[in-house]
C-alpha cells in the first residue's frame, strides 16, 4: 500500500510499504526490466535470478513509452519502506541522496558536461526538501 506521495514538481516522490508497491501504484505488471512476481520475494539468490531489492528507485513513469520525462507522465522516486525503516539517520540521507542524484541526471537528459555542480546541488535540494517532508 502506498502510504504517501510527494509531488516536487519535475517528479514525485512514492513512499510504499514493500517492493510490490510501485507496480500497484502504476497498475502494471512489468516496468524498466523488473516485474511484480520477483520483487515479491524476499530471499535473493544472485546465481539464478530470482528477487530484487528495491530499497529505493528512480525511473521513469512506465507509462512515459518515449521516456520524455514531463508531464502528464512525470518520473518517479520510489522508497521501499520495509527496507528503509530499518536504516540509520545516515544511511537514510545518503539513500534519498543516491536516488535524487539519479533524478537529476534523467531530468538534464543523462547530460552532465558542464553541468556538475549544478546537477548535484539539485539533487541536494530535492534531498532535503524530501527528507524534511518526510518527517
Amino acid at each position: 500500500m502506498i502510504l504517501r506521495t510527494i509531488d516536487n514538481g519535475k517528479f514525485i516522490t512514492i513512499f510504499g510499504e514493500v517492493a510490490t508497491d510501485i507496480f500497484d501504484f502504476y497498475g502494471v505488471a512489468e516496468m524498466h526490466g523488473l516485474n511484480r512476481a520477483d520483487a515479491q520475494s524476499e530471499e535473493i539468490d544472485m546465481t539464478v535470478g530470482n528477487g530484487i531489492y528495491i530499497q529505493g528507485w528512480a525511473n521513469y513513469d512506465p507509462h512515459d513509452t518515449n521516456l520524455t520525462g514531463k508531464s502528464p507522465f512525470l518520473p518517479f522516486i520510489f522508497f521501499n519502506l520495509r527496507h528503509f525503516d530499518n536504516l540509520n539517520e545516515y544511511e537514510k540521507a545518503t539513500t534519498v541522496m543516491h536516488e535524487t542524484m539519479h533524478m537529476t541526471l534523467l531530468l538534464n537528459n543523462w547530460n552532465i558536461q558542464d553541468k556538475e555542480e549544478e546537477i548535484i546541488t539539485e539533487a541536494e535540494q530535492y534531498a532535503n526538501r524530501i527528507l524534511s517532508l518526510w518527517k
